[in-house]
């Protein structure tokens, strides 16, 4: 972990244990497949809050975590990462989940999540949240928290936000004027804009009009081909960095994290993007769903070679 960056950064969201299936062979669909089977903390709040403090930047998580024995060890690791847990809410219950299912190369073939704890998350919580982070110069929110909350969000400071899924994205829709930067990929900009998103000219298409609809910046992603950025004075589309890639799991959340850090340290959208896409690469690179070792020395060299073949 490098030295500690200034502001902090609320994330507002999904906290669970990831539960990654990755096939020994071909996915034979309809069958038994052989597996290997790790597990480990996840859930897109929690991922983008534990890359910031990777990154070294003050986070805080704002979830609900159940009782249970995942409870314990998503508030072990949150400690272990220094993550600020006091807007962590803990319920008699179960914890959420999340199974993915992954190829041989490490590539998505399933997401399965249950995340029914994330609706006691309601419009007290992140009305408490503006009394108790005043200060904080941004917020993350994710597209779990229930709708209602996203209509009583009212953040003192910046804003940015993560699509999730196709099912959820909508929620975010009412209120894309509040966001200034917006995180999703193919499938959840198509669900968001009600248009098809298969080549990266959809992509910039749907960016331009979610900008139209009064969101501040657009980064759509799209997996191997890159990240679609649709803003005011840049439009582009910026091509992944090669990567050894483990797991994919969690890259997407590791993007935002780099644009927020970079975006929330005042470096230009650029800058951003590249230490965005060095995220990315280096979560694709790891087993679960976030950076394991990283310091911004090592981040910036691979931020570089993003802006190289830009």
């Amino acid at each position: 972990m490098s030295a500690p960056a200034t502001g902090g950064v609320v994330c507002i969201g999904a906290a669970h244990l990831d539960r990654i299936a990755r096939c020994q062979a071909e996915f034979a669909p309809g069958s038994s497949n052989p597996v290997a089977v790790a597990v480990s903390a996840g859930g897109v709040a929690r991922n983008v809050a534990a890359n910031l403090a990777r990154l070294g930047r003050k986070a805080a998580l704002a979830s609900a975590v159940g009782t249970d024995a995942d409870g314990e060890a998503l508030m072990a690791a949150l400690a272990r990462d220094r993550i600020d847990t006091t807007a962590v809410l803990r319920r008699a219950g179960p914890s959420a989940s999340y199974t993915a299912i992954l190829d041989r190369g490490g590539e998505l073939i399933a997401g399965l999540s249950d995340s029914a704890i994330d609706d006691v998350l309601g419009p007290d919580l992140v009305v408490g949240l503006g009394e108790r982070f005043a200060d904080w110069p941004a917020w993350l929110v994710d597209a779990n928290l229930p709708p209602a909350s996203l209509k009583a969000l009212a953040p003192p400071t910046r804003l940015f936000a993560c699509a999730v899924s196709p099912a959820k994205a909508g929620r975010l829709q009412p209120y894309l004027g509040r966001i200034e930067a917006l995180i999703a990929n193919r499938a959840e900009a198509a669900a968001l804009t009600g248009r098809a998103v298969v080549s990266a000219d959809d992509a910039l298409a749907a960016g331009h009009a979610l900008r139209k609809s009064g969101l501040g910046l657009a980064f759509i992603t799209l997996g191997a081909e890159g990240v679609a950025v649709s803003a005011e004075a840049d439009t582009a589309i910026w091509p992944a960095l090669p990567s050894a890639v483990r797991d994919v799991n969690g890259a997407g959340d590791a993007f935002a994290a780099g644009v927020i850090d970079g975006l929330v340290g005042g470096a230009a959208l650029a800058t951003a993007v590249a230490r965005g896409l060095a995220m990315a690469s280096l979560a694709a690179e790891c087993d679960g769903p976030v950076v394991q070792a990283l310091d911004r020395q090592a981040l910036d060299k691979r931020a570089e070679r993003a802006r190289v073949s830009a």
